[in-house]
């Protein structure tokens, strides 16, 4: 068992900030919830733990724990403090996570994340093309929504992000690789079905899937098509979801053009809206460092199954 240096210098006069060691303390403690847990996962023993903790708390000024016997139970100061504390370990797992990617080669590895919206369709197409002149290319695909996005870039976790939304971040750039056009899909036998062109007010009363107003589909059909999000009888946070509720039945919903270009036209009715609206399809990358070669070849690749998907629309 390793101990844990005491503290040589005076009581302070004024709090002072835990260092890295007095910090890991601090959260081993709050993880495992005893000082015996603490001491097993640092690998020290109970009184060296101890000894730390009380300087912990000399440091701060304040106590950080109440002791109930065997146990610990954190102050409020502690359970405030370890709300920073985890995203401070958050921050250091995404860069081990780095740093063992470049180490066993992962470079040679093109590490994509992209909003639910394109998973289905855009992404695996573009893939498709991606592979005929790179086939020993290694593809990490995830799915993030787009508030997510930025924490994989920025941690090197994702080399590329493509979103309905173009990210504001100063350490990343975006690049706009095209627009597709809102439909409506409907379950067969709909009672709106038969009509040439949906107007988006109609489905607002009748039994239909929305979205929620702090997503990107959200924001464009309550300001674009100004329709009342409250009256959505089931919300989820992608049209590729949306679809599957309109091909169980369950209402109909509006969802871009990608999501319905594989769609089988036995399982439900696309129509156009009345009112011409659109998303946006960004590509995002560091700011801070050159895009890689397999990075941009998959851009080329999706920009180019957009261009296809678009031809001829208006």
């Amino acid at each position: 068992m390793r101990d844990i240096p005491p503290e040589t210098t005076a009581q302070p006069s004024r709090p002072r900030a835990l260092n890295m060691r007095q910090l890991e303390v601090f959260h081993a403690i709050m993880t495992t919830g005893t000082i015996s847990g603490a001491a097993l996962a640092l690998h020290v023993s109970q009184p060296a733990l101890s000894r730390a903790l009380a300087h912990c708390e000399s440091r701060l000024g304040y106590p950080l724990f109440e002791r109930l016997g065997r146990r610990l139970q954190p102050t409020p100061e502690a359970l405030r403090l370890h709300e920073e504390a985890r995203d401070v370990y958050r921050g250091l797992d995404r860069l081990n996570t780095l740093a063992q990617r470049i180490g066993q080669g992962g470079m040679d590895t093109l590490h994509l994340a992209c909003s639910a919206t394109f998973a289905n369709t855009l992404i695996p197409q573009a893939l498709k093309q991606l592979m005929r002149y790179s086939p020993h290319l290694r593809i990490d695909f995830r799915t993030a929504t787009y508030d997510e996005l930025p924490d994989y870039l920025l941690s090197g976790q994702a080399d590329v992000g493509i979103s309905l939304v173009e990210s504001s971040h100063p350490g990343l750039k975006s690049r706009l690789l095209g627009r597709q056009h809102l439909l409506c899909v409907l379950p067969i036998g709909h009672p709106l079905a038969s009509q040439t062109a949906i107007d988006p007010l109609q489905l607002c009363d009748t039994v239909w899937i929305g979205y929620p107003p702090d997503t990107p589909l959200g924001r464009l059909c309550v300001l674009d098509l100004a329709m009342d999000d409250t009256s959505a009888s089931i919300q989820v946070r992608s049209p590729a979801i949306a679809l599957s509720c309109v091909q169980m039945g369950l209402g109909a919903a509006i969802v871009d053009a990608s999501c319905v270009s594989q769609m089988s036209t036995h399982d439900c009715v696309t129509l156009p809206l009345t009112s011409a609206v659109h998303t946006d399809i960004w590509a995002i990358t560091s700011a801070r460092q050159p895009c890689s070669a397999a990075a941009q070849h998959f851009i080329d690749a999706l920009h180019a199954v957009i261009r296809q998907m678009t031809a001829g629309c208006p």
